[in-house]
């Protein structure tokens, strides 16, 4: 697992890479994550504005020397339509369960930015002008994940029925399967929140959605090669499966600083 784990980054930079490519070919917001109002003004600006961030995130977080700065301008991207687009809409139709998926994807991947800059902030050559605010909103980020973990755990509570028609039909146990993603959010929350077993959680969830991108999403992106919001679905589920795997690497990390710290103390 910890190799698999350590492509976290890697993920992550694919799937904002594919959101950048996405937009710019569409020349549209995605329409399942950025339900953006045709009306806004600069929409065409902001459109190719967000897509070439993306795109400058992602080969940041690839290539160049300061990767964690690239990590943390993604996750800035993502808080900012949760704070702007997505909470303003949420409040104003609380109830209405469609708004409450948009918001708490994007609130996932901004963590996961932010989260990843942590962690390449703690694993390169350092940097004491960033490391403490990284490392700040790294940990702010593991609780907001978490959070979200627990509203799509109520989600798929709420529409079980709906979430077992998405699983592939030649699955079997399509209700065992269900409750099993529900137990894994709630399981993978709590163990976030506390910090117990969180390297097996994060990885074990991070094993999950990349199963959900190779086994459910890539052949209905494959096999729609012209729906946006299937390309969608599948590159935010591969965000937020190196979320998690960055969340599993960045708990190794603190794990053996914190033995260092113990034996040199002794």
């Amino acid at each position: 697992m910890k190799k698999l784990a350590g492509l976290g980054p890697i993920f992550y930079a694919i799937a904002i890479a594919g959101f950048g490519v996405t937009q710019l070919v569409t020349q549209n917001f995605l329409t399942g994550l950025f339900a953006v109002s045709p009306t806004l003004p600069l929409r065409t600006f902001l459109l190719n504005l967000t897509a070439i961030v993306y795109l400058l995130a992602a080969v940041g977080i690839l290539f160049l020397g300061r990767k964690y700065l690239a990590a943390a301008l993604a996750g800035t991207v993502f808080f900012l339509f949760f704070l702007f687009l997505h909470l303003p809409k949420l409040l104003g139709d609380i109830y209405n369960a469609v708004e409450w998926t948009p918001p708490f994807e994007a609130l996932m991947m901004g963590g996961g930015g932010f989260m990843i800059a942590a962690y390449l902030v703690n694993t390169g050559p350092g940097d004491v002008k960033w490391s403490k605010p990284l490392n700040l909103m790294g940990i702010i980020s593991q609780y907001l994940f978490a959070v979200a973990l627990v509203v799509f755990a109520v989600l798929h509570i709420r529409y079980n029925d709906y979430i077992q028609t998405l699983i592939p039909a030649w699955m079997p146990g399509h209700v065992f399967l269900s409750y099993v993603v529900i137990a894994a959010f709630l399981l993978s929350a709590v163990s976030f929140f506390t910090g117990l077993k969180l390297s097996l959680a994060s990885g074990l969830l991070g094993i999950m959605f990349l199963l959900w991108v190779l086994l459910l999403h890539a052949p209905r992106a494959i096999g729609k090669g012209n729906v946006e919001p299937e390309w969608s679905s599948l590159f935010v589920a591969l965000a937020v499966c190196g979320s998690a795997f960055t969340i599993c690497r960045q708990t190794e990390v603190w794990e053996r600083r914190r033995v260092q710290r113990g034996a040199l103390a002794n």
